[in-house]
């Protein structure tokens, strides 16, 4: 359902549709790599549960799951559970927002498995479920949480209400760019809805190619996602 909170859409913003070439791909491209990458579950799975049995932890998920928002609706976004026991229930019992990405690089809070995954990229995995599924996209801007959703709603930025969330996306391609600040990130989302709601679907297909040929050879550069 919609968040309740959302300021209404305006008018002349109504969510965008995937054309199907895009939803084509998605499908095709998530159902593949899930296949291909179905070990790396399967020890992701091994690897955490022993870390937590270490840790005397009984049980352990091997998703960690938050609300974020796609197309201005929230969802159950999922990447492996690659922090330490603990780290997470004591933010949730305190009623905190849980920024993951601070949490990755505060040089504490993963576990050993999570560190190894997270190197890799391989603790992004999870999010191909979400393509198969509809919430999100492989190309579209990524995913935040509530409070930044909400903070990006008071700012006039309507794009993650409108578009698919992606799994990478302009930021994200272009993270070799010096000067990337918070106001230089949403003005490339906004350029990628422009493209899309100007330009055909192949077009845009061509684009999501380029999009995701620049983030391969950035994460082989370990400049992130």
């Amino acid at each position: 359902m919609p968040l309740q909170s959302s300021p209404p859409l305006p008018a002349t913003l109504a969510p965008v549709p995937l054309p199907w070439p895009k939803r084509a791909f998605d499908l095709v491209f998530a159902g593949g790599l899930l296949l291909l990458s179905a070990p790396v579950f399967v020890l992701a799975f091994v690897g955490i549960i022993l870390e937590h049995l270490l840790r005397g932890r009984a049980r352990a998920p091997l998703f960690y799951t938050e609300p974020r928002v796609s197309q201005g609706r929230p969802f159950a976004f999922r990447k492996f559970n690659i922090f330490r026991p603990g780290v997470i229930e004591v933010m949730r019992q305190n009623g905190q927002f849980i920024h993951t990405k601070t949490l990755e690089h505060d040089g504490q809070s993963l576990s050993l498995v999570g560190t190894l995954l997270q190197r890799a990229y391989l603790d992004e995995l999870p999010q191909l479920l979400s393509i198969l599924l509809g919430d999100m996209s492989v190309v579209g801007p990524r995913p935040r949480n509530l409070e930044i959703y909400e903070q990006g709603l008071a700012r006039g930025e309507h794009f993650r209400t409108v578009l698919k969330a992606g799994l990478t996306g302009m930021v994200q391609a272009h993270k070799d760019l010096p000067g990337l600040n918070m106001d230089k990130q949403a003005s490339m989302d906004q350029e990628y809805l422009d493209f899309q709601l100007s330009h055909g679907p192949w077009r845009l297909f061509l684009l999501d190619m380029k999009l995701i040929r620049r983030t391969v050879t950035l994460m082989a550069k370990a400049k992130g996602l």
